[in-house]
């Protein structure tokens, strides 16, 4: 009987020792013999499913609450180990260690948060969900985005940092560097304000406030424009 543990990456070693921890037992060893013939495995935040040997399995969990998904990615950005596990270009072990050391929200959840289901019904573990736990393995060694979808870990938009101001090294400790150059105004057609506000009730000369600053408006905007 072969006690290899499946998978290649981490992530991968991971998740197939959570759910089947015992990895050197008859069960997991038939898991593996079935493994080739597990179809229709579907990826869901949450939840996994497949097919083999003619029954319905589901591994589910809980996905990582987005907001600590969201800190994490911030955090990630400028770390390139980090920026590659939150991509799902690698099975980062640096990301796998921040979410379960510093938010208590591991990567791979713990063997007792996975529920597993079979309509085998032979229990909460059998070679069916063996076979789909070793497939899954696999498909997470070739695409290890597979297993952020599982844990809801979709993209973060992060938010570029504004430059900090440049400090001139002098005596004076309260002079700051040189201000930013301003960004360019949204340009605006002539009038847009009294638009905005509409008519204001009050008449000059038997014309609406509005219609006269509409005119001076337009005057001053041909001016700016000669």
């Amino acid at each position: 009987m072969t006690t290899e543990r499946s998978g290649r990456g981490p992530w991968a070693r991971l998740f197939a020792g959570a759910v089947v921890p015992d990895e050197s037992s008859a069960l997991a060893e038939r898991g593996r013999a079935l493994a080739d013939a597990v179809e229709e495995l579907d990826v869901a935040a949450g939840r996994l499913t497949a097919r083999v040997g003619g029954c319905e399995v589901a591994v589910s969990a809980a996905p990582v609450p987005p907001r600590i998904w969201t800190a994490v990615a911030r955090f990630a950005r400028g770390n390139r180990p980090l920026e590659a596990g939150v991509a799902g270009r690698e099975q980062s072990v640096h990301l796998e260690h921040l979410l379960t050391v510093d938010w208590d929200a591991p990567l791979v959840p713990r063997h007792g948060a996975i529920a597993r289901s079979c309509s085998c019904d032979a229990g909460v573990l059998c070679e069916h969900v063996a076979a789909v736990a070793f497939a899954f393995a696999t498909e997470i060694d070739r695409d290890p985005s597979l297993l952020l979808r599982w844990r809801g870990c979709g993209a973060v938009e992060v938010p570029v940092e504004p430059e900090p101001f440049e400090v001139i090294a002098g005596d004076d400790p309260w002079r700051a560097g040189p201000l930013p150059e301003p960004r360019p105004l949204r340009p605006l057609p002539e009038g847009a304000v009294l638009k905005r506000l509409g008519p204001s009730g009050i008449r000059i000369g038997g014309r609406e406030l509005e219609e006269v600053l509409a005119r001076a408006y337009a005057a001053f905007g041909a001016g700016r424009d000669a």
